[in-house]
């Protein structure tokens, strides 16, 4: 039999406590929004820029190339963070956007890419393209592909 006296209390407080110390680190921190290394945007407003690419209100960088807007998952941490983040908007709010753009020209929402991966490899290839990761994702990016932004 287990006796709970204050010793086992504190001892287990004490050890959710390191637990957390380790494992919030993992969840913790930002996001980066992505692009290929040909990228050399000049835009004084970035948000403002990949907030129009994504939208398609804008269909080119401030330099000229054309841009290839990147969707994550929508229940993903990175595009909650991207929507909260750079699009200032809700999903209910984006999901009215793209059924508007649609109906008046046809437009329709970035490609959506789950994996990682896939959407790194698409970056790197594309000289337009950008996309959001988490920034311990970003941290190790493949030959092609630069963080544009920290959020």
């Amino acid at each position: 039999m287990i006796m709970i006296n204050f010793r086992n209390i504190l001892a287990l407080t004490l050890l959710v406590c390191a637990t957390f110390a380790f494992v919030a680190p993992a969840f913790a921190g930002g996001f980066a929004i992505v692009v290929n290394t040909a990228n050399s945007t000049s835009a004084e407003d970035v948000n403002s820029e990949i907030r129009n690419l994504y939208l398609k209100k804008q269909t080119a960088w401030s330099n000229g190339i054309d841009a290839v807007p990147l969707a994550r998952e929508a229940d993903s941490p990175e595009h909650e963070a991207f929507l909260a983040g750079i699009l200032e908007m809700s999903q209910g709010d984006l999901d009215g956007h793209w059924a508007s753009e649609k109906s008046k020209t046809g437009a329709t929402g970035p490609r959506e890419v789950g994996s990682k991966s896939i959407l790194l490899r698409q970056i790197g290839r594309k000289e337009g393209a950008f996309g959001v990761v988490s920034e311990a994702d970003a941290a190790s990016l493949p030959e092609g592909v630069k963080i544009l932004k920290t959020f």
